[in-house]
């Protein structure tokens, strides 16, 4: 069984109708393209026959290449429901497994290399400004990072999805079945976690958490930061403690406030 680098072409009848001529370039450009390593170009010219079946799957399979993993998901998605037939279904599965799969491990490494820039950030520069600055960049990878651990939970939850999908249609498949181990094994390792679960276990104090609504306060704050706008950033710090006493316990929010008030007096 061929997978997530198969690229098919169908060669139509010259005689069809002004749509199968146009997909049937697509196909015939694309897969030359494609195989030129011109994957920009082959995307571009499967996308001109978003009807065809073929053409939407070699998408996916072309952005799979590209690694632009939400994009070749989308349309391997969109190949699943046009050809429902059990041949292709499995082709299909393994490869959204695939492609989830290498997502998972991207989203991984890079959050990896998010938590080593952050081990070493330093708040200590002696400008105000600069020092704010440091921790607006400190937020926005803290916040990157959450998403991150999330996708990666998500997306091997999907992994595993989609290689069982392809063994149920077609159990002799050892590729899927090697792929859903290492799926498998890849979320034991991170506590079993679902989609729903990633951020459990990232904080070490539970009672350290900050509430989604804490953390909409901060993130308003840093874009009135990013303007220089210290005052009005501090007001709104501010009055989410007077809504929230409870914030005082938290050292996230309460270094915020501190950075925050020190630039307003500074202005």
């Amino acid at each position: 069984m061929k997978h997530a680098t198969a690229i098919v072409v169908l060669l139509l009848a010259s005689c069809g109708t002004p749509e199968e001529r146009m997909a049937e370039r697509a196909l015939r450009l694309g897969a030359s393209r494609y195989h030129a390593g011109d994957f920009s170009s082959a995307d571009s010219l499967f996308a001109t026959a978003p009807d065809n079946e073929r053409a939407v799957r070699n998408r996916g399979n072309t952005l799979f290449r590209t690694k632009a993993w939400s994009e070749a998901i989308a349309q391997l998605r969109q190949a699943a429901l046009m050809d429902t037939s059990s041949a292709e279904q499995a082709t299909l599965r393994y490869n959204l497994g695939r492609t989830h799969l290498a997502e998972a491990a991207f989203a991984d490494t890079l959050m990896r290399e998010h938590g080593r820039s952050l081990a070493g950030m330093r708040l200590d520069a002696a400008d105000i400004a600069t020092r704010v600055n440091q921790v607006v960049v400190q937020d926005s990878l803290q916040r990157e990072m959450r998403r991150l651990d999330a996708l990666v939970d998500s997306s091997l939850v999907e992994a595993v999805k989609g290689f069982k999908g392809t063994l149920r249609l077609a159990p002799a498949d050892d590729s899927a079945r090697h792929n859903l181990a290492i799926a498998q094994r890849a979320l034991a390792l991170r506590g079993g976690r679902g989609p729903n679960d990633a951020s459990k276990g990232n904080d070490k104090d539970k009672d350290q958490q900050l509430s989604a609504r804490a953390q909409l306060i901060m993130q308003h704050a840093d874009s009135l930061v990013e303007e220089y706008k210290f005052r009005d950033a501090l007001d709104i710090l501010q009055r989410g403690l007077k809504e929230d006493p409870s914030l005082k316990a938290k050292k996230e929010y309460m270094d915020k406030l501190d950075t925050v008030n020190k630039a307003a007096q500074a202005q």
